[in-house]
């Protein structure tokens, strides 16, 4: 009993230090950049704290919104108009006709940089309305869309970050939530075509018009037009060629669905967490070496005696 005593002794002298080293590493922040705020707004202090999303956001199409020679060439040709300045750059100032920096940057989206940041994580609007402010067609298809009735945004297929979508086969990413759809489709003749869901539920507005802002429809409706483009020459035939009977009873394109959301930022940890953990492993160390600890202190008794 004596033992198991000593034991538990030791293994709380050996957690209580540990637990609250842990807790305070766990609490300690990295130190803040003293540099103004333009600097935060050019993603310099972003990168050393993300350098994942900085990647993804350099190299994606918020991150050359300006500097992407298809719009460079775009904006040139139309004369240049300073409308198209309020989305593809950051703090334009439409009284001078100055911005803060080039393309869309963090601060476009996350505002206002909290004081005590990163203690205190940044802002960001989780609705799609705030995507809605550039993507202005593109929003208000959506609107119109199941998968808005289905609260279903914008982050839930792009990555809000890089605004690509978050999986390389868009047709897999309809997949994660339409399962029993994709399935039933690849053993289609559509399939066998090499058509994918997009080709015919996000049709092609560039020839109607629309510039690059929305180069597909995102009310995810199938048009008739959309048909007409395999099935012209099906369109008057009678109706005995076709071998599927006509029902009246609709179609519900989210029948699989599944709601889903996807978190454009980590969640905070409780450095409380670390600790008990840490108070875990110490205490475990303690019970562990007792023995060897009272061996020890033994020793150094009958040392003491013998002098």
């Amino acid at each position: 009993m004596k033992s198991v005593i000593s034991r538990i002794i030791y293994g709380t002298l050996f957690a209580i230090p540990l637990m609250l080293l842990t807790y305070a590493f766990a609490q300690a922040s990295p130190p803040i950049d003293s540099e103004p705020q333009g600097e935060l707004i050019q993603g310099k202090d972003c990168k050393s704290c993300h350098p994942a999303f900085y990647e993804t956001w350099e190299n994606g199409l918020h991150g050359q919104a300006w500097s992407d020679p298809a719009f460079q060439k775009s904006w040139q040709d139309l004369g240049e108009p300073v409308e198209c300045l309020v989305c593809h750059v950051t703090g334009y100032d439409p009284t001078n006709n100055t911005w803060e920096s080039d393309g869309i940057t963090c601060e476009r989206c996350h505002n206002p940089v909290p004081d005590n940041h990163p203690q205190e994580p940044m802002p960001v609007a989780r609705s799609s309305d705030l995507c809605g402010e550039c993507h202005t067609e593109t929003n208000f298809q959506w609107q119109a869309s199941v998968h808005r009735q289905h609260d279903l945004g914008c982050e839930t297929c792009h990555d809000p970050h890089g605004s690509q979508l978050l999986a390389e086969d868009d047709s897999i990413l309809c997949a994660s939530c339409h399962k029993a759809r994709s399935s039933n489709f690849s053993h289609t003749s559509h399939s066998q075509e090499g058509l994918a869901c997009a080709d015919c539920h996000m049709a092609d507005l560039q020839d109607q018009g629309v510039q690059a802002h929305g180069e597909k429809d995102h009310s995810f409706f199938v048009s008739l037009d959309a048909c007409n483009r395999c099935h012209a020459y099906q369109m008057h035939d009678p109706v005995a060629v076709h071998e599927v009977e006509p029902t009246d009873e609709p179609l519900d394109p989210m029948i699989s669905a599944e709601v889903s959301s996807v978190l454009a930022s980590p969640q905070p940890v409780n450095p409380l967490g670390f600790a008990l953990l840490a108070g875990l492993v110490g205490l475990a160390a303690g019970v562990v070496l007792a023995p060897w600890i009272e061996r020890f202190q033994n020793r150094l008794d009958l040392r003491d005696k013998e002098d």
